[in-house]
């Protein structure tokens, strides 16, 4: 199993953080599965090789779309590939997609669905030419090229306002956030869920959960409760309710268990947190 990401550069880094690719000879490359768990973020990707299959709330696997849009997560979601992996993905900043995708990114929460239907395009013809293409580099280059065909005005204050809330790691007053912004907190959840996709509490919270991971690498912490006061938690049970929630898992047990492509997600939305 391969995994590679190049970040973006140009004009259209305002709003994408990354291009990232996976490749693997069969399912047996990940044979575990993975485990995609909430970061804050949007992103597109393009299935060039066997679809994936996802667990269903009915206990069985569902084959996916090969094109997907994957919306803003508040929940684990088990994923497993249903023959050779052959991936693309963009990983937008938190208000990155709505650039690109019309209307409210709020109707996408908690949904992976299909990128066709989404945006009413037929990418069939793209896929095919992103499958052609064997490079990185080059792939990377047809789907900036379709990006910027489909680029329209985005949330500026809404994107600076999910900046701000990435550079104080979610520790950040919601309502003094509003007021720097001008915007009342009625008005601010509004604008906020249609750009982001999150009301900014959820946000905060989302991002309270990532910096774990990076906190616990920085300092290879053992000892929970301080890591739960540093990632800015009240105690630790409001620490292990937050983790719980988002990932369905105790910490130790989550990052213990963390397969390949999971660890690689980890730290690509480590550094989107950390992006000035």
């Amino acid at each position: 199993m391969r995994f590679d990401r190049l970040p973006v550069t140009g004009a259209l880094a305002a709003h994408v953080e990354s291009c990232w690719f996976m490749r693997g000879a069969s399912a047996a490359a990940l044979p575990e599965g993975h485990r995609i768990l909430p970061d804050g973020c949007m992103e597109i990707v393009f299935q060039l090789g066997a679809p994936f299959l996802e667990l269903g709330g009915d206990g069985r696997w569902h084959e996916q779309p090969a094109r997907l849009l994957v919306g803003q997560m508040t929940r684990r979601v088990e994923v497993r590939p249903g023959g050779e992996i052959d991936t693309v993905g963009l990983h937008f900043h938190p208000a990155g997609a709505a650039a690109f995708v019309e209307g409210s990114m709020k109707r996408f929460r908690d949904c992976i669905g299909d990128l066709d239907a989404a945006l009413g395009e037929d990418l069939a013809p793209l896929a095919a030419r992103l499958r052609q293409s064997r490079s990185n580099a080059s792939r990377m280059a047809l789907l900036m090229a379709w990006l910027q065909g489909r680029l329209r005005p985005g949330d500026a204050p809404m994107a600076e306002a999910s900046r701000l809330l990435q550079l104080a790691a979610g520790q950040l007053d919601i309502p003094s956030l509003g007021l720097a912004l001008g915007l009342g907190e009625r008005q601010l959840r509004r604008r906020f869920e249609t750009a982001v996709g999150l009301a900014p509490k959820r946000f905060a919270r989302l991002l309270r959960f990532q910096r774990v991971f990076e906190q616990q690498r920085e300092s290879d912490a053992t000892v929970w409760a301080q890591v739960a006061l540093e990632c800015g938690y009240f105690d630790q049970a409001h620490f292990n309710r937050d983790f719980r929630a988002f990932s369905g898992l105790a910490p130790r047990q989550l990052l213990a268990d963390a397969d390949p492509l999971t660890a690689f997600f980890l730290s690509v939305s480590s550094k989107t947190a950390r992006a000035a």
